[in-house]
């Protein structure tokens, strides 16, 4: 190998070399825990916002007791050119556990004919049990549900069994369902006609044409909102994203001081890991090296060391995150958002602080080193 090349001391020197790295990564690693998790939390409470992606629900807005559409709107819907189908349907919440507690899941209570569209239109598939009868007290509940409430078929969720518990009345799970979107099915006869879900809106899912999710979303926004409440998926989205951005601004102020923090410890080892080298590069200096050479030398393997770091950082967090999910989250329905762009940022300073502050270190002791000084050393 070279012996001026940037890798040679790294290769014969990897003890020396381990604290560094070792240290740096484990400081992405960290860093990016608080990303992974926050992250987790906010995509599972905004999960359920990807039912309107396909679907848009219309409900009344609920002022003065009503809970049914009038016939005004019902007829202005059904005239609308943006909506390919309208389903009736009362929609139900149940509860799902998260890495922050709770939060609540869908439950769509159709005509057991419109139970195929759903599925078609949502990309679930039956893979346990059958579909709710028509009139009867049964749900097909999601895949997750089940793992996350550790249920199974025959179950019952019942609020008089369960203080957690969202519904009004018992229903029986008959169906397991999977698929990207998470919502269960219940029938909306039953629904209909039981007393304990009197309360509960009589709204209708309006199915836009294809490729006309967005010009549906503006017809839907000229309704009455005095008489009507219109879920749409960029209206929940924005609505979901402000409740969240100011946890996130405050995550972010206290992680960007952990970053510093941590960056400049590790800078502060890397200074030292540098400074231990002075010999080295007064020799250089001392045999006719231009002090430039040796300054980008010396630049270049800092660089490299932190960024090799903390790519090194990320798999390992990956291979952790990755584990956690299969060995514990999974099975319980819940998954960790493991490396995406926003964990990403929350690591990003680590290499770019290291990185400014020992190559200013660097630079500042090369510049006015004198290897004069090592040249005459007697030891």
């Amino acid at each position: 190998m070279n012996p001026l090349s940037v890798f040679t001391y790294y290769f014969r020197n990897k003890i020396k070399l381990a604290p560094v790295f070792a240290v740096l990564a484990l400081a992405v690693f960290g860093i990016s825990l608080t990303g992974v998790l926050t992250g987790s939390i906010i995509d599972a409470s905004i999960e359920k916002v990807e039912v309107y992606r396909e679907a848009a629900q219309v409900s009344p807005s609920g002022q003065k007791g009503h809970t049914t559409l009038d016939a005004v709107t019902k007829a202005e819907l059904r005239r609308d050119p943006n909506i390919y189908a309208l389903y009736p349907d009362i929609r139900l919440s149940t509860y799902l556990p998260t890495l922050a507690g709770q939060t609540s899941t869908h439950i769509y209570a159709v005509d057991d004919l419109v139970y195929p569209i759903l599925m078609e239109r949502f990309n679930l598939e039956l893979i346990a049990g059958r579909l709710p009868r028509s009139g009867a007290a049964e749900l097909a509940l999601h895949d997750v549900v089940i793992k996350g409430r550790d249920l199974e078929l025959g179950d019952v969720l019942d609020p008089k069994n369960d203080s957690q518990e969202f519904l009004a009345g018992k229903l029986e799970v008959v169906g397991i369902l999977r698929g990207p979107t998470v919502i269960s099915l219940a029938s909306l006869d039953y629904i209909a006609r039981r007393s304990e879900f009197r309360n509960y809106a009589r709204s209708l899912l309006a199915f836009p044409q294809p490729q006309g999710q967005a010009a549906l979303e503006n017809s839907l926004r000229a309704l009455d909102q005095q008489i009507v409440r219109v879920f749409t998926y960029s209206a929940e989205m924005e609505r979901y994203s402000r409740d969240w951005a100011s946890l996130d601004a405050i995550v972010w102020a206290i992680n960007s001081v952990v970053v510093v923090v941590l960056s400049l410890l590790v800078g502060l080892l890397n200074m030292i890991y540098f400074l231990d080298r002075m010999n080295e590069f007064g020799l250089l200096l001392g045999i006719g090296y231009p002090r430039a050479f040796v300054i980008r030398r010396a630049l270049v393997e800092s660089l490299a060391l932190t960024l090799v770091a903390w790519v090194f950082g990320l798999v390992i967090s990956q291979l952790i995150y990755s584990m956690l999910n299969a060995a514990y989250f999974e099975p319980r329905g819940m998954l960790l958002s493991a490396l995406n762009w926003r964990t990403i940022q929350f690591t990003l300073p680590i290499p770019i602080i290291v990185g400014i502050f020992a190559a200013s270190t660097v630079i500042w002791q090369l510049r006015k080193f004198d290897p004069i000084t090592i040249i005459e050393r007697r030891d």
